[in-house]
Parts: C-alpha cells; structure tokens; sequence
C-alpha cells in the first residue's frame, strides 16, 4: 500500500507542477492573443486595486513578461513589440491607478522592471505608452526620433 500512496503522492506533485508552468502557446500568434485576452479579462473586470482578485491576473501578467516573451521576442515585428508593452503599462495603469510610476519603480520587482526597460526602449514615458494603449493618441504620434511609421 505504501508503494501506491507515494506513486500518487508524486503523481499530483507532477501534476500540480506542469498546471503551474505558464502556457505560452504554441505559436507567436497564440502567444500574442492569449496575452492580449489576459489584458483584456483584468482592465474589464473593474477590480479595485487591493482586491484580492488581481493576484490570478498578476501571477499570468508575471509568466507572460518574464517567460513567455523572452520565448517568442526574435518572432516579433517592431509593431508587435509596441503593442505587446502598450498593453503591459494599460495593465499596470488599471492594476496600480495613480501609483503605476511607484509600481514601475519597484527595486527587486523582475516584472516591473522588465516593463519599465522595454518601455523606455520605445516611448521618451510611460504615460506616452498609456496613451497609445488606450487610443488617445495614434502610435506615429509618439515615435521617437528615427523611428519609422511601421513600427
């Protein structure tokens, strides 16, 4: 009987293991959507920011940004890497409100810290960012200087 009950006992552990593993998709295509749904399922659930609630967003927020891109970065069109951080800093604008600067700041934090260089690789700001992430401004507004349209 003991053999049996530690089969199953390491069983689940596996199991519990592989549910963990943040699912990238198999494609650049499904990796980009199942990251745009994500932003899309957390900005229109209207959580207020100490809500419980926002721990399963930010721990698939967190898979995505450190794992998933990394993963599928060399597939990416430069429109596709804008698109991709617009919508990590309308995450961290829904996520933190007034406090998104504070969070992206964070010492320590690899996810906000991963936001913040990528964005500044493209946008002079964050706010900037915001903009184009939210449609208030079109992306070739806030080009930097040598930066071409179809980015």
């Amino acid at each position: 009987m003991k053999p049996f009950l530690w089969v199953a006992i390491a069983g689940l552990a596996l199991l519990a293991s592989c549910t963990q593993q943040p699912n990238c998709g198999n494609s650049k295509d499904a990796f980009l959507q199942g990251y745009y749904d994500l932003i899309g399922e957390a900005t229109a659930g209207k959580l207020p920011m100490s809500d419980e609630g926002w721990k399963k967003y930010d721990e698939r927020f967190r898979a995505y940004v450190e794992e998933c891109y990394e993963q599928y970065e060399s597939e990416l069109s430069p429109k596709e890497r804008r698109r991709f951080w617009a919508r990590s800093v309308k995450y961290y604008a829904r996520r933190y409100g007034t406090g998104m600067v504070k969070a992206l700041e964070e010492k320590g934090d690899k996810t906000a810290t991963k936001v913040k260089e990528e964005v500044e690789k493209i946008w002079t700001d964050a706010d900037e960012a915001l903009k184009e992430a939210t449609g208030k401004v079109k992306p070739e507004q806030l080009l930097k200087p040598g930066q071409a349209e179809t980015e």
